[in-house]
């Protein structure tokens, strides 16, 4: 499961070289055919949790399966795919990606302040990563080689998700603080208002009252 952090603690798992000479390597074995594993992604998501389709108002279902020719479905595939690649891409300066994947997770807020967005459906988006990526790397590779590369998708995938998590986190933080100013304007304007109009009607100087 993946926790709620501070973005501030949240630091990138530490591959050796080796360790990212084989991701690089396992990405190379599948990059032809990322966008087809981006729809797996999504079609499984959408499999395992329904109600994530709230989050597509525009994406046409076939049944319960997504229309796989549908523009918005592959676009929306691609963008995750993009995060996916952008990662594995980034391997030795991740920290540049902290920036990307904070404003993501911002924009991902405002859908779970407004009863769209579950929490839960980071940790279904990374089951559905890691599992997709196995059945892709299982075409290239054996199972020993499988098993290894799939501990440091993992490993990556997690942080990339712990980082929008944060994002989203403190967007959300950031949207109730400013809602509570909000009310709380509202419900002391007019107590302020009918001081100043009991002020007046005595003959008081509303600055004494302050």
């Amino acid at each position: 499961e993946i926790e709620d952090m501070a973005p501030a603690a949240i630091s990138w798992y530490c591959f050796t070289q080796e360790e990212k000479n084989d991701l690089e390597h396992s990405w190379s074995l599948v990059e032809a055919k990322k966008n087809h594993i981006a729809c797996d992604i999504y079609e499984m998501i959408f499999n395992q949790c329904p109600e994530a389709r709230r989050l597509f108002p525009k994406l046409k279902f076939v049944g319960s399966k997504p229309d796989r020719k549908n523009n918005e479905f592959a676009f929306q595939a691609m963008r995750f795919m993009q995060v996916i690649e952008g990662a594995v891409k980034a391997l030795d300066h991740l920290t540049s990606l902290d920036v990307i994947l904070d404003n993501l997770g911002r924009r991902h807020g405002k859908l779970e302040v407004n009863g769209k967005f579950r929490s839960y459906y980071w940790s279904v988006f990374l089951e559905c990563s890691i599992y997709c990526l196995r059945h892709a790397f299982s075409k290239r590779m054996n199972d020993k080689e499988v098993d290894h590369v799939i501990i440091l998708w993992r490993y990556l995938l997690r942080d990339v998700m712990k980082k929008i998590k944060a994002g989203t986190t403190a967007d959300i933080a950031h949207r109730m603080h400013q809602m509570s100013i909000d009310d709380s304007r509202k419900y002391s304007l007019p107590a302020i208002q009918h001081k100043e109009s009991n002020a007046s009607s005595a003959g008081t100087d509303f600055d004494d009252i302050l």
